[in-house]
């Protein structure tokens, strides 16, 4: 009863983001009591994997690209509910260009055209889709760390980076800046492993 009147109250774009930052809180509680240590001390393969493919892994596939000589690493992304094929929704490509990234190019694909088996970090983008990965490659799981991991203080407080899907830009500038402090984050500590400061 009392959450019917809410819903009538509160916006629903609020009530989105109210939901989301709840689950959030309890999923980065259940995260870090989860994960297990990341073992990798070389790293020549990333996978970057978020649901469809065609906003959250593409741009942190991109961006990173962007960011690093070519050839320097394999860097690739997929998504675990994908329908091949598809296009980057206009929003994601608009707001992409803000980063000097093109978004339009992107076709989505499933984790079964990426090699989990021989990367060396696979990077979801929810604690939902860290459990789905390490139950369907358990095999892989001291490789699986959500990107958030890599985010500079505060924002690697809470451990989630929420879909945008369906949403305005401002909420696809949102997500697309944060995934950019992680990715930074990520390659400040690939240069620190190539210069041997990492044990």
């Amino acid at each position: 009863m009392k959450w019917n009147i809410l819903k009538r109250v509160i916006p629903k774009p609020l009530r989105r983001v109210l939901k989301q930052s709840l689950q959030n809180v309890r999923e980065t509680g259940q995260y870090s009591s989860a994960k297990g240590k990341y073992d990798c001390k070389s790293i020549s393969h990333i996978i970057f994997v978020c649901k469809g493919n065609i906003c959250r892994s593409a741009f942190a596939e991109y961006y990173l690209k962007s960011q690093l000589p070519e050839g320097v690493l394999k860097i690739e992304s997929c998504g675990l509910d994908v329908d091949q094929g598809l296009t980057s929704p206009p929003e994601a490509v608009c707001v992409a260009k803000e980063f000097s990234l093109d978004l339009e190019s992107n076709r989505s694909k499933g984790v079964e055209s990426c090699d989990m088996h021989s990367a060396d970090l696979i990077l979801p983008f929810e604690y939902r889709q860290y459990l789905l990965l390490i139950a369907l490659f358990p095999g892989e799981k001291t490789k699986v760390k959500l990107l958030r991991d890599f985010a500079p203080w505060p924002d690697r407080l809470l451990c989630n980076i929420n879909d945008p899907y369906g949403s305005d830009e401002n909420e696809f500038r949102r997500c697309f800046r944060q995934i950019q402090r992680a990715v930074e984050g990520l390659k400040s500590q690939l240069a620190r492993q190539e210069n041997g400061y990492d044990s």
